[in-house]
Parts: structure tokens; C-alpha cells; sequence
């Protein structure tokens, strides 16, 4: 392992062991990654390279690259099919020995080759900027994030399409924040005038994501650092729980994101947000289902509050064919105050997929707070197709506050190209 990759471990792994509050984390963090540069510094060892990392384990070509004779090499058999004719088998072969030194080359060598492409103003410039963006994110990006964000800022003027290059600095700031998150949010922070608001944007989605994989507490730090918006603050938490994949991860985000509520709860208005995040967990268990989830659940200690918005999460974007399963299981689970909506949605869901299958399942649904849920859904999902179905199951529902909900739902939903009908309707049932 490199000298550089060995000290951004260590500066991940004291991160990842502070037990403080969330602006202490990253003030640690920073004067630890400080403290060991400058360690590395006094001994002789850069911190920076130009060398490759994804293709460290290759072997060294044995000759030295004339990256400047590369260049016209390759700009000479660009020309050759500049006016889109099919390259003939020498040419091919002839790309293919270029194309096997890149994963060798270092920084230098490619900011004379990506350069001298750029200046080639005889080949299409559409063409010129579609490869170096491709070699930029395939080689350069990875290999040295650093030196392909530097290439990009100097090549403002020629990459002045934001989204063809919008690519490059989101790939290099990802791959950046993989060993160095810090470094990856001071280049964000000091080049913020300059990014388009899109690319601003995903690069801190991208940089929130990559950390979170390794340690969700620094990632949720990071949205105080990075003075996100409240739209984008929502985003980013998101994206801090979704990149939670197995159960121990879950709960350490869940730790993690428990924590940064109680860090806001002063902000009465993100502290509810924070709460709404749990949901987000349930878009891991597409693959496990409800057998999955439920083993999750069981061992997570979740609050009346964050397990309804688990349900209500995953009612509204559920894909999977275990609807019966999961909607008697809330019935079972929840407070029949939390679990209306969510098994509404469920069996509205449901009923939009196989109409028949969630009819016969309500038909034979053991009575009580989920069949009153799942009959409200289904009556009002199904009411607009086939009125007279939906109204018998409507009134199975003994009267009082469900039925009247129900036809109350019904009603506000109307079509605004029928208003007689409506108002027919809001007359024969009375609803106020």
C-alpha cells in the first residue's frame, strides 16, 4: 500500500473512533490529517502522487513514456478518422498498443497528452472534449483525483459544457473522498464561486455517499460543513441511510443518525426530519423482504415513531409481492393510530398492481384495525373505476369515523370535470 493511502487510513480510522458531537468529530479529524501530513512531511514521504492507484498491482512497463510523442501518436490516428470513418485493422491495433500504456502513465504525463488533444483544433472539438472527459474519469479521476480536478480548473475555457464535464469532477472528488473526505470537502469549500449549481450538487451527494459507506457519523457531519440547504440537508441524510447495506451497518447509521437528531434537536423542524430518515432503511430489504426486515427490526430498538416512519416509507415506494405479509404485520406491529396510512397506501399499491388478488385477500382478512385500514384503501383506490364495489366494501365499516373518512377521501379526490356528480355525492352521504 502506498505511503498516501496508508496515512488517509489512519486519518479514517481516528475519525471513526471519536465519540463526541458531531463539529468536535470533524475538528479532530482535521487536525489529525493535519498532524500526520506534516509527520510524513518531516520524514521525506509526500502525501501526493502522481502514480496510479487502481492499476498499482500491473507490472511496470520497462521503458520510459515519451508522453509528448504519445500525444501526436495518438492525435495522427485520431485524424485518420476524424471525418467518422471505420478504422481499418492496423489503426485499431495501433490504438489498442496506445490505449495499453494509459493505465501506467502518472499525472504529468497525462496533462501533456489530455493537453495536447485539447489543442488540436483540426479534429472536431465535440470529439476532442468527449475523449478527455472519457480518459479524465477512466484513468485520471481514479488514479489521481487531485491532478484531475486541477486539469479541469485550468481547462475551464475549453471544458465549458458544465454537464459533459460535470462527470469528471463528481468521479474525482468520489474517488478523493474514499481515502481523504476532508480534503474532498476543503477543495469543495474553496472552489465553490466556480461549480455550476448541478455539479455542485452531486459532488456533495457523492462525497456524503462515500463517506457514510465507512463512518456515517463523519458523513452526517459533513452537511453542518458543507451549510447545505434544508432541501439538500433532507438529500444528504437520505443518502447517508440508503448507503447502509447489511444489519450491522444499519445500526451504526441508525446510531449515527439517532445522535445527529439529538445534536439539532433545538431545530425542531430537523430533528422531525431526522425521524422521517429511519423510513429510508426499508429500501435495503427489496432483495431480503419482510423475513429480512423483520430480523432487522427485532434487534434495532426502534421508537413507536421512527418504526411508523419505516411503514410509511415503504408503503409508499413498496414494489415487492409480499403486500398481505407486510399489512398484517403492521396490523400486528403498530399502534393503529401509525398504522392506517401506511397500510392504506399499501393495499392502495396493491390493489393497483392485481386488483383481484387484494380483493380476495381483504375478503378473508381477519377482522380487525388492518382490515379497517386495508378496506378504507382498497374502497378508495377502487372507487374510481368501480364505484359500486368499492361502495359495498365501504360499508362493511361499521358507522362512524372510518366510514365517514373514507367517503370524506372519496370526495375531496373527485374529479374536477364532474362537479354535479360531486356535489350529488357530498349530498346522499351527508359529509360536511
Amino acid at each position: 500500500m502506498r505511503i498516501h493511502l496508508i496515512v488517509s487510513v489512519i486519518i479514517i480510522a481516528i475519525a471513526a473512533g471519536l465519540n463526541r458531537h458531531f463539529d468536535e468529530r470533524l475538528t479532530a479529524a482535521r487536525s489529525e490529517r493535519v498532524a500526520l501530513s506534516s509527520k510524513a512531511a518531516e520524514s521525506g514521504i509526500s502525501t501526493e502522487t502522481n502514480r496510479p492507484t487502481r492499476h498499482a498491482a500491473r507490472p511496470k512497463i520497462d521503458h520510459a513514456v515519451d508522453a509528448h510523442q504519445l500525444a501526436r501518436d495518438c492525435i495522427d490516428l485520431m485524424r485518420k478518422t476524424r471525418n467518422g470513418e471505420t478504422p481499418d485493422e492496423a489503426t485499431k491495433a495501433a490504438f489498442g498498443k496506445i490505449e495499453a500504456t494509459f493505465p501506467h502513465l502518472n499525472a504529468t504525463e497525462w496533462k501533456i497528452i489530455l493537453t495536447a488533444l485539447l489543442d488540436a483544433e483540426d479534429i472536431d472539438k465535440e470529439k476532442r472534449l468527449l475523449i478527455s472527459r472519457y480518459w479524465l474519469r477512466q484513468y485520471l479521476a481514479e488514479s489521481n483525483p487531485h491532478a484531475a480536478l486541477q486539469f479541469v480548473k485550468e481547462h475551464a475555457a475549453s471544458f465549458n459544457d458544465e454537464e459533459g464535464v460535470e462527470g469528471v469532477v463528481v468521479d474525482a472528488l468520489r474517488n478523493l473522498a474514499k481515502n481523504d473526505p476532508l480534503a474532498a470537502v476543503e477543495w469543495m469549500k474553496k472552489n465553490d464561486a466556480e461549480l455550476p449549481v448541478a455539479t455542485k450538487l452531486q459532488s456533495q451527494g457523492a462525497v456524503i455517499h462515500t463517506v457514510a459507506i465507512k463512518d456515517p457519523e463523519l458523513a452526517f457531519s459533513l452537511i453542518s460543513e458543507l451549510k447545505l440547504d434544508y432541501n439538500f440537508t433532507h438529500k444528504a441524510m437520505q443518502t447517508i441511510v440508503t448507503a447502509a447495506k447489511s444489519n450491522d451497518e444499519r445500526n451504526t447509521t441508525l446510531a449515527a443518525l439517532r445522535k445527529y437528531r439529538d445534536t439539532n434537536k433545538k431545530d425542531k423542524k430537523l430533528s422531525s426530519e431526522t425521524e422521517r430518515m429511519v423510513g429510508y432503511f426499508s429500501w435495503g430489504f427489496k432483495e431480503t423482504g419482510i423475513k429480512g426486515a423483520k430480523a432487522w427490526i427485532a434487534n434495532s430498538n426502534l421508537t413507536e415513531k421512527e418504526l411508523g416512519a419505516f411503514c410509511d416509507e415503504l408503503s409508499r415506494n413498496y414494489d415487492g409481492t409480499e403486500h398481505a405479509e407486510w399489512i398484517e404485520w403492521m396490523g400486528e406491529t403498530l399502534d393503529p393510530d401509525l398504522g392506517t396510512s401506511p397500510i392504506m397506501d399499501m393495499i392502495s399499491r396493491w390493489t393497483d398492481r392485481d386488483y383481484e388478488s387484494a380483493g380476495k385477500w381483504l375478503a378473508s382478512a381477519p377482522e380487525g384495525p388492518a382490515k379497517i385500514a386495508a378496506i378504507r384503501g382498497y374502497a378508495w383506490h377502487t372507487f374510481k373505476h368501480d364505484p359500486e364495489t368499492a361502495m359495498k366494501w365501504i360499508y362493511t365499516l361499521p358507522p362512524g369515523r372510518d366510514r365517514d373518512e373514507t367517503l370524506k377521501t372519496i370526495h375531496m379526490n373527485w374529479s374536477k370535470d364532474d362537479p354535479t356528480g360531486k356535489e350529488a355525492f357530498k349530498m346522499e352521504h351527508r359529509i360536511k
